[in-house]
């Protein structure tokens, strides 16, 4: 994101999407928002669609379908989760963006697994020294997950 300037609108469906997220709004509130500035001339699509799938899944749902191919083709929710593993381990995070991972595979939203695999690792290797088992569980079952994620669509593409 060198360079990307957020605009007003898209900072507050950002804060749309946590408010869904902590069940202090609706998630139709969300993508009634995302659907009103789909024509605006900043709006750009792979870009709100990141903020969705990282913040609400309830919204990525809703707005996932909005968003034309080739702007999902755009999306950089992988580097957006591997890039927060360090900070954003806890079980309910992990399982959180397994979800949004089955849900970007599901839907046509390309996701490099290795790159998530690859930042689950570097997560798990930092927390060596001072972590015990525990907190590096939900990381640990997050990697297998994305393990089978990979062996499920190399096994599709038979």
């Amino acid at each position: 994101m060198d360079g990307y300037r957020r605009s007003e609108q898209e900072e507050i469906f950002e804060q749309l999407c946590q408010n869904v997220d902590a069940d202090e709004a609706h998630e139709q509130e969300a993508i009634e928002f995302f659907e009103e500035h789909m024509d605006h001339e900043a709006f750009d699509a792979a870009q709100w669609l990141d903020v969705a799938l990282y913040y609400s899944l309830a919204v990525a749902r809703g707005v996932i379908d909005l968003v034309p191919a080739e702007d999902r083709a755009r999306s950089t929710i992988a580097q957006v989760i591997t890039d927060n593993l360090d900070i954003s381990y806890s079980d309910d995070e992990c399982r959180k963006f397994a979800e949004v991972l089955q849900l970007c595979l599901a839907n046509g939203v390309p996701v490099d697994l290795e790159v998530v695999m690859d930042g689950c690792q570097r997560a798990l290797d930092d927390m060596e020294e001072w972590a015990r088992d525990d907190d590096k569980a939900p990381l640990i079952r997050l990697r297998e997950e994305l393990l089978r994620m990979r062996d499920d669509s190399a096994s599709e593409g038979d």
